[in-house]
């Protein structure tokens, strides 16, 4: 009866003895004063976060079916639904009645910015300007992997500073791998 109209449901738990939210008390229309809990319960004056557990989430069976036997774009739900960052190149999302992708604008890192995460991914491996331009356009969550991955080369090579040329041999051996 809960999945009448809805194509899911949560049902959680307040985790209150968490933080000591446990004494926390519903009804100031005016506000709690302090002191305040740092993660669960009321945190500010007229705020609180709750820490949930999920304790069953209840689907309509043609998307858990879905969930279980591959997805196809039929069988996403009849709503507006964001998917993210499917291959860092699309985002996901529908109207109406099929899924469709749009293609993100690709935003490449300012040199100083990738700069910084280079200074800090090896205490003895240093990047010249021109290296660090090659992968401009990492999106910042994969850059921590790949700059480890030019220091582990470079350390492997006794380089200790790595031009745009050590970058295409770089390059070039990642894709030897990936099309093994």
């Amino acid at each position: 009866m809960v999945l009448t109209d809805a194509i899911e449901a949560i049902e959680c738990t307040w985790m209150r003895e968490l933080d000591g939210a446990d004494s926390d008390q519903p009804g100031e229309l005016n506000g709690y004063e302090g002191p305040y809990h740092d993660f669960n319960g009321i945190t500010s004056k007229f705020g609180a976060h709750f820490i949930l557990r999920v304790d069953r989430i209840l689907m309509k069976k043609k998307y858990s079916d879905a969930i279980i036997n591959g997805v196809t774009a039929k069988d996403f739900p009849p709503l507006p639904v964001d998917y993210g960052y499917r291959d860092s190149k699309n985002f996901w999302f529908h109207r109406k009645r099929r899924m469709r992708s749009e293609l993100l604008q690709v935003r490449k890192a300012s040199l100083e910015s990738v700069r910084y995460a280079a200074d800090r991914a090896d205490d003895k491996v240093k990047f010249t300007d021109d290296a660090l331009e090659t992968i401009l356009g990492v999106p910042r969550v994969f850059l921590p992997v790949v700059l480890k991955g030019c220091v582990s080369w470079a350390k492997e090579n006794n380089v200790e500073l790595v031009t745009a040329e050590h970058m295409k041999i770089i390059n070039d051996n990642r894709a030897k791998e990936k099309n093994k």
